[in-house]
């Protein structure tokens, strides 16, 4: 929580007004039990983090653990450092620790820096959500099999 601030503030960098999560939001992510987010700092600096949240299908359900990725958020002037693919990797490793099997993100079909990233981890795409952002923007549904990589 006592990052709560730096990270508002990344993710107002990293995402226009009404795609940013809002502070409560934010807050929420940290607070919940169920979401590992992870912290990404230079010099003592904040730069960057991540969070996925760990899911649970139901018991009937064949498919078992997994994780849906919730954002990873690096400011500007940092990327390009390999800092986000650490920061993904820490959530993959933590996913894995858990049990889970594979690993769920939605990502604006306008985010083409986003997408190429999200592909050169592993990442497929498996169905488009249409206005998943602000009702008007769709985005991609992609997964990444974990045992498969």
């Amino acid at each position: 929580m006592r990052d709560l601030d730096a990270l508002v503030a990344i993710d107002a960098a990293c995402f226009p007004a009404g795609i940013a999560y809002p502070r409560e939001e934010i807050e929420f992510l940290l607070r919940n039990p169920q979401v590992m987010t992870v912290v990404a700092e230079l010099s003592g600096i904040i730069v960057g983090f991540a969070a996925f949240q760990r899911r649970q299908p139901r018991r009937s359900h064949p498919i078992g653990r997994y994780g849906e990725l919730v954002t990873i958020e690096v400011l500007p002037q940092f990327r390009r450092q390999s800092i986000g693919a650490e920061l993904y990797q820490t959530l993959e490793d933590s996913l894995r620790d858990w049990g889970g099997g594979r690993m769920q993100l939605h990502v604006s079909i306008e985010n083409r820096a986003a997408l190429s990233f999200y592909r050169r981890l592993g990442y497929r795409v498996i169905d488009r959500a249409p206005g998943y952002y602000l009702k008007t923007i769709d985005a991609w549904q992609m997964e990444k099999d974990l045992a498969s990589s």
